[in-house]
């Protein structure tokens, strides 16, 4: 193993922190090594390139030594050495992961053509990407790599069943909600915080002027294109759109706030987190109207 105290050095370096505690943290990293290399003895990685994926998952406002200790780092070992190339990874994740493919699927379809298919979808999906950089290399690290592809697995056999012209059926569905973020527990996490959440988009939408809840309320309840709602307001449909996406960042600013208040959570969770609720501001902001209309 290299030198913790190199390791530690390197791991600062890259995290742009400043480290309060050099030997916590150069024990932590070296307890991460040994476990990532006890758990995969077969699998060749440099303990610097290991750090320095460690080091990517810590954000510099984070408590490095907490965050380490939270992640799966044999997990995180073994998908940093596969989407790297390295000796011994590629054949660990086939058997450890992807020969697993048909269990993950067999609810959609777990007929061995299928499974094959979704099995070579996977690999590419997971080794190249689209533009070179492989999906393996964004798996966070937060929750178990096998929960982790067993989601990008059921997306991909989804996608691949639409792109066969097949309507999904009630269970894909479900399983499809499910496998939104790829990442299940970051989907856990939102629906944990779901209740405060609302609370806080509630709150939010209340402190709005009401002006802008107006305009809230045509294009989302209406539905009434930007063009049109212009020309009720006498004004350009381009001020129109500016308008509402103020009022979405207005209200979404103040969810921030006041969840940032409220979550005990680590600042790459918190952002994880916001990022997902982001994703889906629109369609709550859609409901929590509809609900206000209904009343």
């Amino acid at each position: 193993m290299a030198d913790p105290r190199e390791l530690a050095a390197r791991f600062v370096s890259r995290t742009g922190q400043t480290a309060s505690d050099d030997a916590a943290l150069s024990r932590e990293l070296a307890r991460a090594v040994d476990e990532a290399r006890r758990a995969w003895p077969t699998v060749e990685l440099p303990d610097e390139e290991f750090v320095e994926h460690l080091a990517a998952r810590v954000r510099p406002d984070d408590d490095a030594v907490t965050v380490l200790r939270q992640l799966r780092v044999a997990d995180l070992y073994l998908a940093c050495a596969a989407a790297r190339g390295r000796t011994g990874a590629e054949l660990a994740f086939e058997r450890n992961l992807l020969a697993r493919v048909g269990q993950f699927i067999n609810s959609i379809d777990g007929a061995a053509p299928f499974v094959a298919d979704v099995t070579q979808a996977l690999r590419i999906k997971l080794f190249v990407g689209s533009d070179g950089q492989g999906k393996l290399s964004q798996y966070s690290g937060r929750g178990a790599l096998e929960s982790w592809v067993c989601a990008v697995a059921i997306r991909t056999a989804i996608d691949l069943r639409r792109a066969g012209g097949h309507e999904p059926r009630e269970n894909e569905r479900a399983l499809d909600v499910l496998a939104a973020t790829d990442d299940p527990e970051l989907e856990l996490l939102r629906q944990r915080y779901d209740g405060q959440f609302r609370a806080a988009l509630e709150a939010a939408l209340t402190a709005l002027p009401a002006r802008d809840r107006t305009l809230l309320r045509l294009y989302f309840i209406e539905q009434l294109p930007a063009a049109q709602i212009g020309k009720l307001y006498r004004v350009h449909e381009t001020t129109i759109l500016r308008r509402i996406t103020r009022a979405r960042e207005a209200v979404f600013e103040q969810v921030r706030a006041a969840m940032s208040h409220t979550l005990r959570l680590s600042a790459s969770e918190f952002d994880e987190l916001l990022a997902l609720l982001r994703s889906r501001l629109d369609v709550s902001v859609h409901r929590l109207l509809v609900s206000e209309t209904g009343r």
